[in-house]
């Protein structure tokens, strides 16, 4: 048996490019302003290349007190193409600069969030993020101290003190929200601006965060415009927004403006209205909420939408944690004695959701 061929170091790099192991781990590891040659760090690279010499993550780790990793901890995330662009933005934010994103998702395991964040600390991840796919409220998460912790999409429940929530351990976390009451108010300015008066909004029919934001922006924006808020406990599936808006319609002097809380439900309301031979946008006008993957621009019209921002809150949060870890533009200014990041200012970073223009929303018919 042939045996294994030895990777090669440092010290062959060096024989191979004619310079000495210093020069070697000053171009490796970029710090070769006024101190090698352009014909040295090219020696050098070429060197590394042909020898396929690739830098130990365990020595740079032992060198730098850190091991360039992130744990992730997810619920259904990992498992769903909508909500995954947080992570996927994430992950592509911490690669920026040479950080590795390892992700525990609770959905595929029989494991709390305290379970993964210890079994994440135990692997020596410099710090934490910890997502969910909705909005939410959840319990203060147990991580050993100093390992920073910065939360996406949830935000901690500081009553629950069943659980042990901290408020002033709470309130030294960074969290990034999407702006759910702000989307809301433009959704509903755009049917104002396009000449709707009866407006209704199909609403939360439960307690969650999400719905909470989202209907008190609806109200605000409208009371603005001296307009009087309809608001219908409805749900969050297709069927929901079928049902409703089937009943809807069948008023006297149905809505000519739907907010809907979700874009499954705005798919159920498009459905009845053209079970009921209603025209969209001619007859009537509809806009969600989230920008779904794969369903808002392919339903009948296309929808127009209020995006979740998802891309942007996953990215903002590895930004702001790596800037808590001295690492990248945050970082800088933190060393440079400014501004040391949104981590490490500790409040809640409210992410904008933008309307998202389709073919769903029409000027209000004429009587």
């Amino acid at each position: 048996m042939t045996p294994p061929q030895r990777r090669p170091t440092s010290v062959d790099v060096a024989a191979l490019a004619g310079v000495s192991r210093a020069t070697v781990s000053m171009v490796l590891n970029g710090r070769t302003e006024g101190t090698v040659s352009t014909a040295n760090q090219k020696r050098v690279l070429d060197a590394a290349a042909e020898l396929g010499y690739t830098r130990s993550a365990l020595a740079i780790s032992l060198k730098e007190r850190r091991t360039r990793t992130i744990g992730l901890i997810t619920d259904e995330i990992a498992t769903s193409p909508f909500a995954g662009r947080m992570a996927r933005a994430a992950s592509l934010a911490a690669a920026r600069e040479n950080y590795m994103v390892i992700t525990m998702d609770l959905s595929l395991r029989d494991h709390t969030v305290d379970d993964a964040a210890r079994l994440l600390a135990e692997r020596q991840v410099d710090g934490l993020i910890y997502a969910t796919m909705g909005r939410i409220r959840v319990p203060l998460p147990k991580t050993p101290p100093g390992l920073p912790l910065v939360l996406l999409n949830c935000e901690i429940d500081v009553s629950d003190d069943a659980n042990g929530a901290d408020s002033d351990a709470a309130a030294a976390l960074s969290t990034f929200l999407p702006d759910d009451r702000g989307g809301a108010r433009r959704a509903a300015r755009r049917l104002v601006d396009t000449g709707h008066r009866r407006i209704a909004m199909l609403s939360d029919d439960r307690i969650s965060e999400a719905g909470r934001e989202r209907e008190s922006g609806f109200r605000e924006e409208l009371a603005t415009a001296g307009i009087t808020p309809r608001v219908i406990p409805t749900g969050w599936q297709m069927d929901d927004g079928y049902r409703v808006t089937s009943r809807l319609l069948a008023e006297e002097e149905p809505p000519t403006g739907l907010f809907c809380i979700r874009d499954r439900v705005a798919g159920g309301a498009l459905h009845a209205a053209a079970a009921a031979g209603v025209d969209v946008p001619r007859e009537l006008s509809v806009i969600g909420f989230d920008d779904e993957d794969f369903f808002a621009e392919r339903l009948t019209p296309p929808l127009t939408t209020i995006a979740l921002p998802h891309e942007e809150m996953g990215e903002q949060a590895m930004v702001a944690l790596l800037g808590v870890l001295g690492v990248g533009p945050e970082g800088d200014r933190a060393a440079e004695g400014g501004p040391a990041g949104a981590a490490a200012a500790s409040r809640a970073i409210v992410v904008e959701c933008p309307l998202v223009e389709r073919e769903s929303v029409g000027i209000v018919p004429t009587v």
